[in-house]
């Protein structure tokens, strides 16, 4: 169970990770296609699968939302105006995609639906146990924050985890380091902590993770090979290569899964405590006596 965003500062494969770590979840997940910049999945990776044997159309999707009521049932699933705008990823019932925005045009009538979609997306992770991904496309900053209207701003700020996706090159890094920057800063001002943002390095030529993630000042959490077969699938759909399974991207993203899903789990279990602490004295003090027990065995 976990909510992770990720986003890059150019293009490097952001739809195509996000894709393959929905599709390589062990648990049931919810792949959220928020590029303000529009989608690809539908004329993608969703064109192809059908739902009750009827094609994707353009009534279905993020540029939608501000005509759905967001809500749920008593048994906290979802009403039918949020389930109809989930599009299957594939043959199962265990993950869905939201598509993405038709038109650019339309992330300026966004503004409402963010509260919402921000709490459809919890329900999703926190009472549902799905894994959440969302693809947030490239960072647009403005005013040393994501943009209000070409980011999904909201999405980023309730993520438990926030991955920097790079490529190990010097064009790649260059690019992403004052994002990375920027990104930290806002993060610890208005999302869950400056910590929830780490580096999803896509490629193994080039700089190795250690030497990116110091270059980054960011943590490494994961890093995912440069399968052009795979990719090309997962970009354009049409019929899945043999072997799809076995592929060095989606063994990759399987691994890279668990550890992400730990991790985002590990912060959000602190947050909680954080919480605890601030509001209840006794909490308080045993974290206090925990803190110092810890200091005198460190």
């Amino acid at each position: 169970m976990a909510l992770i965003a990720l986003v890059s500062a150019k293009s490097c494969g952001v739809t195509t990770s996000a894709a393959a770590m929905a599709l390589a979840s062990r648990r049931d997940v919810l792949l959220a296609e928020l590029d303000m910049s529009g989608g690809s999945l539908r004329h993608g990776l969703l064109s192809d699968v059908l739902r009750h044997g009827r094609p994707l159309d353009g009534h279905i999707g993020l540029h939608k939302l501000p005509q759905a009521h967001w809500e749920t049932t008593e048994s906290g699933q979802f009403t039918p105006a949020v389930s109809d705008h989930l599009w299957p990823l594939d043959d199962t019932d265990a993950r869905v995609a939201l598509p993405g925005l038709t038109d650019p045009r339309d992330a300026a009538a966004l503004s409402a639906a963010w509260p919402g979609l921000v709490t459809v997306l919890q329900l999703a992770d926190q009472q549902l146990g799905w894994d959440v991904v969302v693809d947030g496309g490239r960072l647009v900053m403005e005013g040393g924050r994501p943009h209000p209207v070409l980011t999904p701003a909201p999405v980023l700020y309730a993520a438990d985890l926030v991955l920097l996706v790079v490529r190990p090159e010097e064009a790649s890094l260059s690019l992403a380091i004052p994002v990375a920057q920027a990104l930290q800063t806002a993060l610890a001002a208005h999302g869950t902590g400056g910590r929830a943002l780490g580096a999803l390095v896509v490629g193994r030529d080039g700089y190795p993770a250690q030497e990116v993630g110091r270059e980054l000042e960011l943590p490494v959490l994961g890093q995912l090979p440069w399968d052009e077969r795979t990719a090309a699938y997962l970009s354009r759909g049409g019929g899945a290569p043999r072997g799809l399974a076995r592929s060095p991207l989606m063994r990759a993203a399987r691994d890279v899964m668990g550890p992400l899903r730990e991790f985002a789990n590990k912060r959000r279990l602190h947050l909680q405590m954080r919480q605890a602490q601030a509001t209840t004295p006794a909490m308080a003090r045993l974290m206090q006596q925990l803190a110092q027990r810890g200091g005198q065995h460190g």
